[in-house]
């Protein structure tokens, strides 16, 4: 076990694609394949065969540095670790041997080490690798292929492998691998093996339904709900409760043109952009603008219904309505009796309707709330509409929630370029450590924005010169800023 435990820490760390990690596991692979025990040989190679697929291309890439040992020359008896790092060699010929002997043993080493070199440089090594590692099709083998296979699929000298490997697993008595891929945890696998099973129309409905609703990976979730309503558009509703928006999206898109407004409510509430996005799109087709049902359903919304409806109807409200709803969502976002969630939702929409100074009018009174994660939205949706004023910013760093402070220094990074440098320098001398250590940050990306060598306010340089002597810089950023204000202060007096 102590064995076991060690190969595994040191494929972890060689996981990672440091050198030196991948370095010291080779050195150690190479000493037990010399020197070591039967059973500590198995322990090492197992460990590899656990190992995430990016510690083989780790090993393929440091192998043949001029830092690694040389691999010996494989013999006819050599055994599984000597083969596979033997495959890893410098030599083409002892390569090439490598994959001749591999070719004739079975088990996820020897897939591994095969699907590694159909991406060999030298044609031979790789078009017999490709020939070998077409006859390792059992599932186990598979899983191991497939899971390099499908990382190495992008390089051209690996072009067509996995197609050929694909059309190699079709064959009907190889339906077992096909559906183990599709269970295989490895996303890269899993995906694979659920689009051949949808090819080779492996899944009933009800196996499409529980891995639309409940499947682990995105991808296979959106791929089984696609053929689920191509096969049966009725099954629409079902999805519709999918913990996936994406799912959602294609449940609502399946669902009929005539769909009654009440049924799409739910859709049109969704907390996914692209869901309500998609709900809208069934109401706008036939001639229904569905800024009249959010407007509706938000008049019809009290204290009892659920939040996450009313902050959906919020949201989706501020992506169709226009300046004659800010009176509506102003009442939500104000009013603290209404749930934290439907007052933020409330506040992002407000940031996307009126003219700026009617979101500037809007949102600065919500700035001040006693709500932290209001605060916090406000903040945001002011610095993303562009509305921020010096003065309001200043006063929500002055809070002591994170939070708050955070979002007003994010929000300053859209105020003017003379505003922005004094408001961080305010915050630099900030006695809070985070807040002074954050402000430092931005300052540094400050001197990389663009000035538009326009004329500088002589007041504002001045105050701004008074805070960078109070303010702890390091002496570059110091030095980066003053070289910056002497050329505004020389654009000023020539102006």
């Amino acid at each position: 076990m102590e064995d076991v435990g060690r190969w595994r820490e040191l494929c972890l760390a060689a996981s990672s694609g440091r050198r030196a990690a991948v370095l010291t596991l080779l050195a150690e692979l190479r000493t037990v394949d010399e020197r070591g025990s039967a059973e500590d040989r198995k322990a090492a190679l197992d460990e590899l065969v656990r190992a995430a697929p990016r510690l083989w291309l780790h090993l393929d890439r440091f192998a043949r540095s001029p830092d690694a040992a040389a691999g010996a020359r494989p013999a006819d008896d050599s055994g599984p670790l000597h083969l596979v790092l033997a495959s890893f060699d410098a030599n083409g010929r002892i390569r090439q041997a490598a994959v001749e002997r591999l070719a004739r043993r079975s088990g996820r080493y020897a897939a591994s080490a095969l699907a590694l070199r159909t991406g060999d440089w030298v044609p031979a090594v790789r078009e017999r690798a490709i020939t070998a590692l077409l006859g390792h099709v059992a599932p186990d083998e598979a899983a191991a292929a497939v899971r390099l296979l499908s990382r190495l699929e992008r390089r051209c000298r690996t072009a067509g492998v996995l197609a050929a490997y694909r059309r190699a697993l079709s064959a009907p008595e190889r339906r077992r691998t096909v559906r183990r891929l599709a269970a295989e945890p490895d996303p890269y696998a899993r995906r694979f093996g659920v689009e051949l099973a949808l090819e080779l129309g492996e899944y009933v409905r009800g196996d499409l339904a529980r891995t639309a609703l409940h499947d682990r990976d995105q991808v296979c979730r959106t791929l089984c709900a696609a053929r689920l309503l191509e096969l049966d558009p009725d099954q629409a509703g079902r999805l519709m409760w999918a913990r996936s928006a994406a799912v959602r999206e294609l449940a609502v898109a399946a669902l009929p043109d005539d769909v009654p407004s009440a049924r799409l409510v739910g859709p049109l509430a969704d907390r996914s952009r692209m869901v309500r996005a998609q709900a809208r799109w069934k109401l706008y087709k036939r001639g229904e603008p569905p800024v009249e049902v959010y407007r509706r359903q938000l008049r019809r919304c009290g204290r009892a219904t659920q939040p996450r409806l009313v902050a959906g109807l919020a949201a989706g409200l501020g992506e169709c309505g226009d300046s004659t709803d800010l009176t509506m969502l102003e009442v939500l976002a104000a009013d603290p009796t209404w749930a934290p969630v439907v007052r933020r939702a409330a506040v992002r929409a407000l940031g996307r309707l009126g003219h700026v100074a009617e979101r500037l009018t809007a949102l600065a009174p919500l700035a001040a709330d006693e709500a932290a994660s209001v605060a916090r939205e406000t903040l945001d949706a002011l610095g993303a509409a562009c509305c921020a004023t010096p003065e309001l910013l200043r006063t929500a760093l002055e809070r002591t929630e994170p939070p708050v402070w955070k979002a007003a220094v994010r929000a300053a990074r859209a105020l003017a370029h003379w505003d922005r440098l004094e408001f961080m320098l305010v915050a630099a001398v900030d006695p809070r450590p985070e807040v002074a250590e954050c402000a430092r940050a931005e300052l540094r990306h400050w001197m990389h924005a663009r000035w538009s060598g326009g004329a500088a306010d002589p007041g504002q340089l001045r105050r701004i010169g008074v805070l960078l002597r109070q303010a702890p810089l390091a002496e570059p950023d110091r030095a980066g800023i003053e070289w910056v204000l002497r050329a505004a202060a020389r654009v000023s007096r020539l102006s």
